[in-house]
């Protein structure tokens, strides 16, 4: 009884709980959604599929709400009403939810079609025939009763090209595919031709006849009776020339073949003959008589009775020149052959001769003396009584120049020989001389001080007293240039030296500069803020100007100094820049890089989105980053301006409408700000 009297108790509470929510809900109006059946009305179409394939598909609408989504037999809901690759013969249960979560169920079911019904697809061929033993036959077909065919032959894969080459003598079926599948086919029969029918090949030739007991002869052929002619001769290997050459005398047959195979052949006899018959040759010579004792003597032969001669020296080889030279004196046999091998001889005796008989070699000379403890003299020497002298030093080997360098005070002697061998000399006596005597160098300087603590100071000399000076500081090497760099304060002595070792010296005090003594350096700096939104996002720059020296390089917070003035890829900040001229005297100045305002267009589409689109499912507030990005940062605005657009603005079909109930959509106003906004480029400073 108790417990009868407390669940009485509780069911009455119950009551007038739902009676109190159900006044407070018809006070403050809340929209309550009906899900009564009439609310959400789903219609779906098909495509029939084509026959035994998987390409039917459904297109389902809805109407009775918004944020339609649709489910195919129990699969997941998505966006999109469409459907593909659905099979024929077969019943779908297609589902529609709107955004409330009514839904609505309705079934249909993917016909069949055969796209060749009722079509027939007629094959026209027509064929070239092929040579006997060649796969040169052709067929082309030509399809009607569709379009988009292919071709196949004697079940080969299918191909665009309607042409079929390189086909030998046979039976062929061929088939036509439309672009839906239809089929249709024909047979022919390629058969064989005769190239040749009609056709005769007519051979000529001209001869070179041998000489006797040579292969020099030769048989040039032509044809008629066709093109592309090749050429046999005795059945051998057929050859594009009709030219065979290195022929001994006999008989000889020649065949010549057309481009389609067609021949024509004839038989031609070579006989021997004497080129020499009636031919004399005649060898005429001149000589040159040799030294006593020496091997150069020449002998050169010209010949008549033919050409292109050639000879032999003591029946050596033969050469192409008539002149043999390097010969002692003795008898020699000079053999002409000319170019039919016809021979002529001569025999010529060589004597000796004595070049230097009453020839009188003279020398004379020209001295440079040596310096004391020097090898720096020289002897110059010419010669007379002959001509193409060489000379020699102390017996030394022969050279073409009569000057000798390099030498120290001594006995020497000069021999001269001529071309012909014939010698003659004289003896010479080079002594030491003293170059410095009576010879004051003097060294001159000028100076650039070094800066202070620095080594950039530099020495310049001069020097008088002789020719070709080098150069010595602080008893270091000697060089060509009067000028040593690099230096730092201190003192220091100058050496020069002639080109005959006489020195002078001079010492040359450096002092130490401060270079940057009166020099004001003014910084002058231009400054590109930062653009929010864009990328990169460090896209502000410094460039600076200096001012009050030269040869400036520039630095960004004390780091190493470059020749650019402009320092760009900058974030909003302060920076410390820095310049140092040529002297490295510096300057440095902070710099502030700031942000560019927000362009008027942005802040108005700032202010909008701030204030509609903070709600629950939105983008904006702690937590709200639906689709992965919240709208409390500017730059989200701009990276997704084209969302914005097509679901508050555009109302894309597929997107969800923004922004969402309870609030309203954007008013004309309202859409008209996105609009302005995104037609001006959609940035953050339009």
């Amino acid at each position: 009884m108790f417990m009868k009297k407390s669940i009485t108790i509780k069911i009455a509470s119950f009551l007038v709980l739902i009676i109190v929510i159900f006044q407070f809900a018809c006070k403050h109006e809340l929209p309550v959604p009906s899900c009564d059946g009439s609310s959400l009305v789903v219609t779906a179409t098909q495509t029939p599929a084509t026959l035994n394939q998987n390409n039917g598909t459904i297109s389902a609408t809805a109407t009775g709400g918004s944020g339609f989504k649709y489910s195919l037999n129990g699969g997941p809901y998505r966006d999109t009403g469409y459907f593909t690759g659905l099979e024929p013969f077969r019943n779908y249960n297609l589902v529609g939810k709107n955004s409330f979560g009514c839904t609505d169920t309705v079934e249909i079911q993917i016909q069949s079609f055969d796209p060749c019904q009722g079509v027939t697809i007629n094959v026209t061929l027509t064929k070239t025939d092929a040579s006997p033993n060649l796969a040169n036959g052709t067929i082309t077909a030509i399809a009607t009763g569709g379009t988009g065919f292919t071709y196949s032959i004697n079940g080969s894969a299918f191909q665009s090209n309607a042409i079929f080459s390189n086909l030998a003598a046979g039976n062929y079926t061929v088939a036509a595919k439309s672009a839906s599948g239809c089929l249709g086919t024909a047979v022919i029969t390629i058969g064989t031709n005769n190239p040749c029918a009609g056709i005769t090949v007519v051979v000529s030739t001209t001869v070179v006849q041998p000489t006797t007991g040579q292969s020099n002869g030769s048989i040039t052929a032509s044809a008629t009776g066709g093109s592309g002619f090749t050429y046999s001769i005795n059945n051998g290997a057929f050859q594009a020339s009709g030219t065979f050459s290195g022929l001994a005398a006999g008989n000889y047959t020649l065949t010549a073949k057309n481009s389609v195979g067609c021949t024509g052949v004839t038989t031609v006899s070579l006989s021997n003959t004497n080129p020499c018959a009636g031919i004399t040759v005649t060898v005429t010579t001149t000589v040159v008589q040799p030294t006593t004792n020496q091997s150069n003597g020449s002998i050169t032969a010209t010949a008549t009775g033919g050409t292109g001669f050639t000879y032999s020296l003591n029946n050596g080889a033969y050469q192409a020149s008539g002149t043999f030279s390097g010969l002692v004196a003795g008898n020699y046999t000079i053999t002409a052959k000319n170019s039919n091998g016809c021979t002529g001889v001569k025999t010529v005796a060589l004597g000796n001769t004595n070049p230097c008989a009453g020839v009188t070699v003279t020398v004379t000379t020209t001295l440079v003396n040596p310096a004391i403890g020097q090898s720096n003299g020289s002897i110059t020497a010419t010669a007379t009584g002959g001509t193409g002298f060489t000379y020699s030093l102390n017996n030394g080997a022969f050279q073409a120049s009569g000057t000798f360098l390099n030498l120290a005070a001594g006995n020497y002697t000069i021999t001269a020989k001529n071309s012909n061998g014939c010698t003659g000399a004289t003896t010479v006596v080079l002594t030491e001389t003293n170059p410095c005597a009576g010879i004051t160098v003097i060294v001159t300087a000028t100076t650039v001080n070094p800066a202070q603590g620095q080594s950039n100071g530099s020495i310049t000399a001069s020097a008088t007293g002789g020719t070709g000076f080098t150069y010595s500081i602080n008893n270091g090497p000697f060089q060509a240039s009067g000028v040593f760099l690099n230096l730092a304060a201190g003192t220091y002595t100058v050496t020069a030296k002639n080109s005959n070792g006489c020195l002078g010296a001079l010492q040359v005090v450096l002092t130490a500069t401060n270079p940057c003594t009166n020099i004001v350096i003014t910084i002058t700096a231009t400054v590109v803020n930062t653009i929010p939104c864009v990328t990169p996002t460090n896209n502000g720059s410094i460039t600076l100007t200096a001012t009050g020296s030269t040869g400036f390089t520039y630095n960004l917070n004390g780091g190493a100094y470059q020749a650019s003035n402009i320092f760009a890829s900058l974030n909003a900040g302060n920076f410390l820049m820095g310049v140092k001229d040529v002297n490295g005297c510096t300057k440095t100045q902070t710099v502030t890089v700031g942000v560019v305002p927000k362009g008027p267009l942005f802040t108005n589409m700032r202010t909008l989105i701030s204030t509609r689109c903070n709600g629950s499912g939105c983008h904006i507030g702690a937590g709200n980053n639906a689709a992965g990005y919240n709208f409390d940062s500017d730059c989200n605005i701009v990276l997704k301006w084209d969302q914005i657009n097509k679901t508050c603005v555009l109302f894309t079909a597929g997107w969800v409408k923004m922004p969402k109930s309870p609030q309203p959509f954007f008013t004309a106003a309202e859409k008209l700000i996105v609009t302005n906004w995104v037609n001006a480029g959609h940035k953050y400073t339009d």
